[in-house]
């Protein structure tokens, strides 16, 4: 019997030492990950489908009144009653780093997903859009420019131009998760009224049509100063922010293989154009993320005309 007593304390202590049957777990921090990104914790998984349909929606400024017959205008009135309609008719709104996820490691994502994007960085967007985001439970991607930052001028002229915010007064919606930030060109989003001729024929004039390269520059010359220019932005969205930005919002919307060559290989994740149309993109392919189309929003998209637009943009 004390043998028997004996042999059952021995495998007891045999098994304390072992673990038990339960396979140890080792859990890391979030704090101690790879900062650089985002998705370090997320596990592949198998998507419920492999292809997702994504309507992503254009907005420039907003105002706190109406201003008729400027496209790229919406009131707060108008804002707030898209916001609505999206709620009631049962669209989700997604943000960029969902979509990567989903590409990536087949997170599962709302059938009927919208992306809010928001170019150039004007400070009604944290004014006025991002309040009313907060209210909803959204959140959009506002793209900068980084030259206008915190000016109410034109790159480095007196021409007037609607004020932009600074990274100080972006810092705590960023970091509320309300807003994310996308890069739209440190200086290569030009106005052709102000600097000159869109033809771009006489390679004295230093007018750029967004990123394209200018007449009388060369190809090296012209890859170049992309680079500088995607750089630049780059380092200060990340030393104010802390965000290292991986969409790009083409200035005019215009863009071609080369630039987005380029923009892979600086590790751009997701750009976007502003040729409308449903998007389609695909579990396993990064480049469904790529060359992306929006719908700008206007003040008139309100109600009816609005619901008919959502419904006819679904296969």
């Amino acid at each position: 019997m004390i043998v028997l007593i004996l042999l059952i304390a021995l495998f007891a202590v045999f098994v304390c030492a072992c673990g038990g049957g339960d396979a140890e777990v080792s859990y890391i921090p979030n704090d101690v990950n790879d900062s650089d990104s985002n998705y370090n914790n997320i596990e592949p998984q198998i998507p419920t489908y492999d292809e997702i349909e994504v309507l992503i929606l254009m907005y420039h400024d907003i105002r706190a009144y109406e201003v008729a017959g400027n496209p790229e205008i919406v009131s707060t009135y108008a804002f707030r009653r898209q916001l609505e309609t999206l709620r009631n008719r049962g669209y989700e709104v997604i943000t960029f780093d969902d979509l990567i996820a989903f590409v990536d490691y087949g997170k599962d994502l709302p059938r009927r997903s919208v992306v809010i994007t928001f170019d150039d960085g004007h400070r009604s967007n944290l004014e006025l859009a991002a309040p009313i985001l907060k209210e909803f439970g959204m959140s959009a991607t506002i793209s900068l420019i980084g030259i206008q930052m915190g000016k109410s001028t034109y790159r480095d002229t007196y021409v007037r131009a609607i004020p932009h915010f600074d990274f100080y007064e972006a810092l705590p919606w960023t970091e509320s998760g309300v807003i994310q930030i996308g890069h739209h060109s440190y200086d290569m989003h030009w106005v052709d009224w102000i600097e000159g001729t869109w033809s771009g024929a006489d390679p004295t004039i230093p007018f750029r049509r967004g990123v394209l390269q200018r007449a009388g520059e060369s190809d090296a010359e012209w890859r170049a100063a992309f680079v500088r220019d995607f750089e630049l932005l780059r380092d200060m969205i990340y030393e104010n922010l802390g965000i290292n930005v991986n969409v790009y919002v083409y200035p005019y919307g215009l863009f071609n293989a080369a630039t987005e060559e380029m923009l892979r290989e600086l590790g751009v994740r997701v750009t976007l154009t502003t040729n409308p149309g449903i998007n389609v993109v695909e579990h396993g392919n990064p480049d469904s993320l790529f060359a992306l189309h929006r719908f700008n929003m206007d003040d008139d998209m309100v109600g009816e005309r609005l619901i008919r637009f959502l419904d006819g943009v679904w296969r």
